[in-house]
């Protein structure tokens, strides 16, 4: 009895160790990065690239001219079938995380480490957003750990509904549509109101690799 309470005793002032130097290696990293990132303050005055369309004398399209083709949507305008059909999709947990998903990134590193490879990433919804609107693809951990502390500051700025606004008028599509509205036009050449649930998954699944599931592609 004596020998276990002995041994309970070493792993607990182990694991206080442990905890500390991880604390340590944080709080260094949040130092190292937090005076070299953007400000997320910026996405109060969020103000995409649209489409610019262009009208004759009798208000007929005459052209649509685009660097990226986008109609913004405020989020009560945007079905909630597709909401929820895009958080199934890309981030099951994004009302109940701060940014991070803890258990997404358990889930990863168990899948890959069954797998024996990197099977796949463990980015929330919010950290796709950091991505695309501040940083880079590059597969680096600079800029992992940027996305990171970029999604926590937009955890804390912005509320849920707020945040999946920019996501869904933000994320690309593929073949130049970027956000839901643009996305539906691309592909059904109608509005993401007159969606049908087949239509709706389809759109769902199109963030994550839209050049392989891209129904327009042979």
């Amino acid at each position: 009895m004596k020998i276990s309470l002995r041994y309970a005793r070493h792993a607990g002032v182990a694991a206080l160790f442990v905890a500390a130097a991880l604390l340590g290696t944080l709080s260094g990293v949040l130092f190292a990065y937090s005076d070299d990132l953007p400000a997320v303050s910026a996405l109060d005055d969020y103000s995409p690239n649209t489409i610019t369309r262009v009208l004759g004398k009798d208000d007929q399209l005459v052209g649509e001219f685009a660097v990226e083709r986008r109609v913004v949507l405020h989020y009560n305008d945007i079905p909630e079938r597709l909401r929820q059909a895009i958080l199934s999709a890309e981030d099951a947990d994004f009302f109940s995380h701060f940014g991070l998903s803890p258990t997404g990134i358990m889930r990863t590193v168990v899948k890959n480490a069954l797998a024996g490879r990197k099977a796949g990433g463990a980015s929330t919804l919010t950290q796709q957003l950091a991505r695309k609107l501040f940083l880079t693809d590059d597969k680096t951990p600079e800029r992992k750990i940027k996305e990171a502390l970029l999604a926590i500051a937009i955890e804390k700025r912005y509320s849920k509904d707020q945040i999946l606004e920019l996501y869904f008028n933000q994320i690309y599509f593929g073949h130049g549509a970027y956000g839901v509205e643009a996305a539906a036009h691309t592909y059904f050449q109608k509005s993401v109101e007159e969606l049908t649930l087949p239509e709706v998954a389809l759109l769902a699944g199109l963030p994550r690799a839209p050049n392989y599931y891209s129904p327009m592609i042979d």
